[in-house]
């Protein structure tokens, strides 16, 4: 079983759409923020589409995640990188994220307060064209932590896909 958590609209062939609200790609309403209603270890693969950046609490989102996914289950994340303007655009995003935020779910020393149970197995940091965007992305490829440290915001990216995989 595949999930699309917050699709709104968008329709993907093969995924359940649950969303909040009664929109035309929602096949089950139901709050994402709370327990979901499926069984433990039942679902294979789990996508969200501009949705986290409105989520307060990741970490129980993907606690949540954890517990109805099969091990080895796939989970991919699209958002606006934390220097995009859409990140900030829309009153409602409660966070804005960077290349490495979903790190904490693998480390150790967290999570017995974020959960664990994920690994980031990819992600991609998209830019715009022109010479600032060509620019942020060669930097970026020389390095990914250097790039966020000292020239994000001279820089800027555009989207930010995070490729998970559930272990249990």
């Amino acid at each position: 079983m595949k999930l699309n958590l917050g699709c709104g609209n968008k329709r993907m062939p093969g995924f359940i759409g649950v969303d909040l609200y009664p929109c035309e790609a929602a096949d089950i309403l139901c709050d994402i923020t709370g327990r979901l209603p499926f069984r433990d270890s039942s679902i294979d693969e789990i996508y969200l589409d501009n949705v986290i950046e409105h989520i307060r609490d990741i970490p129980a989102l993907m606690k949540e995640v954890v517990r109805v996914s099969k091990n080895g289950a796939q989970m991919t994340i699209i958002t606006p990188h934390l220097t995009s303007l859409s990140s900030w655009r829309d009153p409602t995003h409660v966070h804005h994220l960077s290349y490495f935020s979903f790190d904490h779910f693998e480390k150790a020393s967290v999570t017995h307060y974020v959960g664990g149970g994920l690994k980031v197995v990819g992600r991609k940091l998209s830019f715009g064209g022109g010479v600032l965007g060509l620019t942020g992305r060669l930097i970026f490829t020389l390095s990914p932590k250097k790039y966020e440290e000292k020239y994000c915001f001279i820089f800027r990216a555009s989207t930010l896909t995070f490729y998970l995989k559930v272990t249990k």
